[in-house]
């Protein structure tokens, strides 16, 4: 009877399975550090781009600032003249003329829109963090102060509603037009010597416009200076940083 003798292989080392543990733990680490190092070129690539257009646009957003300040400031002033010609200061000389035209820059205000773009793209896509923390903080701030001027605009928008609405009433806006608003303006001189135009001179309801333009007068003040000047200062230190860590020109 045949008998069948089963064959012995060589029991393997412990360090021969220590070895096919480590060499299979290196491909797999060096796996993970290839597609890591690829994911953060592509994010820094990515960064690159963001980078580029939100300075393009933080660039017209400072020119922006600049001259609505400039415009606030000037129209609040025109504002405080008029004031002070109704109440007497200046009252020797007063013409209609003047109060037509000093009244006139009360709908000549402009409101500040960002180029907020970029900052939208980075906020809805979460891409804010590949930024870098000194940035992402700078740009969500800039975003919050953006977010507090709108809510301003939205009150000081109810209250130029009902400034308009007595300027219209004191002011006959046809004449108003024709000499300051129309294709051919007469010149300011002109103006402000004119005597025979009319005017709601009704006290009550001058007082109450003369009230309400003060009051918008300083609110003006308050946004150029406080609103619009915090986010200029903003815009110029993301600017600042852009430039050094992205090399922008």
């Amino acid at each position: 009877m045949e008998v069948h003798h089963h064959a012995h292989t060589e029991r393997k080392k412990w360090t021969h399975y220590f070895w096919e543990f480590f060499m299979l733990f290196l491909a797999v680490s060096a796996g993970f550090l290839v597609e890591n190092q690829r994911e953060h070129l592509v994010e820094h690539q990515r960064a690159k781009i963001y980078a580029a257009n939100l300075y393009d646009e933080l660039k017209k957003d400072t020119i922006q600032l600049n001259d609505l300040s400039r415009n606030l400031k000037y129209v609040s002033h025109k504002l405080d003249t008029f004031c002070l010609l109704v109440k007497g200061e200046y009252k020797p000389g007063l013409t209609n003329g003047m109060l037509y035209y000093y009244s006139s820059f009360v709908t000549n205000v402009e409101y500040f829109s960002s180029n907020n773009t970029t900052i939208e793209q980075l906020r809805s896509s979460g891409n804010l963090r590949i930024m870098g923390n000194k940035l992402a903080y700078k740009i969500s701030e800039y975003d919050r102060q953006n977010r507090q001027l709108e809510k301003e605009y939205s009150l000081s928008k109810v209250e130029f509603s009902k400034m308009e609405d007595l300027h219209f009433k004191v002011f006959d806006m046809y004449i108003s037009e024709k000499m300051l608003g129309g294709p051919i303006v007469k010149p300011r001189d002109s103006v402000l010597r004119l005597t025979n135009i009319p005017i709601n001179n009704e006290p009550g309801l001058m007082n109450q416009y003369t009230g309400w333009l003060k009051f918008e007068s300083g609110i003006y003040k308050y946004q150029a200076d406080r609103h619009l000047g915090q986010l200029k200062k903003l815009a110029i230190e993301l600017l600042t940083i852009l430039k050094k860590e992205y090399h922008m020109e």
